[in-house]
């Protein structure tokens, strides 16, 4: 029995939450929290075009080596990218990863380099609403191995609706951090569980890539940041045959 997602639309038949339609989006999409971050990585694309641009949602559209490829902000935390994935596979959109920068909690994690999600703790409360705790929250294998094969480094991450609450500045943040660092968790963020769960409902291939923005454990914080090595990975994953 399929989920009985609702394709939800205006009027001029645009989808409800992004203010797209199918002829707006590519196949196959790269997600970022951040919508002031969406034309920077569009400019690595040829010919972007902005699409779209409806509340949280900045969406472009251009080409990557030739093969269709949009990029779209999905919101910070796991509800707006619970509704990004849902809309998203009703454009007919079958591939997507989601890049952001995000803390590592692993003291042999390096700030700077890439990690991929090879699951993610449910510590949010939009997933629940779709599916119980007992369902995994995983990638697409095939999309995680493209990136493990450009030498992306992979790990748990742990998805967490109040991420404030879990860093070293908060009164029991490093207690709730050693719990997470002793179970292996490699880094924290707002969306992946989220990401993975309602795409394995729906049946779209998805992955999260980070680039560590710092470490907890050892509070090293990476000087720069490679937007374009970010991007470049998860376009190349999406894209390849």
């Amino acid at each position: 029995m399929s989920f009985g997602s609702v394709k939800l639309t205006h009027n001029d038949g645009t989808m409800h939450h992004l203010g797209i339609d199918e002829r707006a989006v590519a196949p196959q999409v790269v997600l970022t929290p951040d919508p002031l971050e969406v034309p920077q990585y569009a400019a690595l694309l040829t010919n972007a075009e902005k699409v779209g641009e409806y509340r949280e949602y900045v969406t472009y559209t251009g080409l990557w080596n030739g093969v269709p490829l949009s990029v779209m902000s999905c919101g910070f935390g796991c509800m707006p990218m619970a509704i990004a994935v849902e809309e998203l596979h009703h454009l007919g959109v079958r591939r997507a990863a989601k890049i952001a920068r995000c803390p590592a909690l692993l003291p042999e994690l390096h700030p700077g380099t890439l990690l991929a999600a090879s699951g993610a703790v449910r510590g949010d409360g939009a997933t629940r609403e779709y599916v119980g705790l007992p369902y995994p929250a995983v990638p697409d294998m095939a999309l995680l191995s493209r990136l493990l094969r450009q030498g992306v480094g992979y790990g748990i991450f742990r998805s967490h609706d109040c991420a404030g609450l879990e860093t070293p500045l908060t009164e029991d943040g490093r207690d709730r951090l050693r719990r997470w660092q002793a179970l292996g968790v490699s880094a924290l963020d707002g969306e992946t569980s989220a990401l993975y769960v309602v795409s394995g409902i729906l049946g779209m291939q998805t992955v999260s890539l980070a680039a560590l923005s710092e470490n907890y454990a050892t509070g090293e914080a990476a000087e720069t940041f490679d937007r374009a090595a970010l991007f470049c990975a998860a376009a190349e994953a999406l894209t390849c045959c």
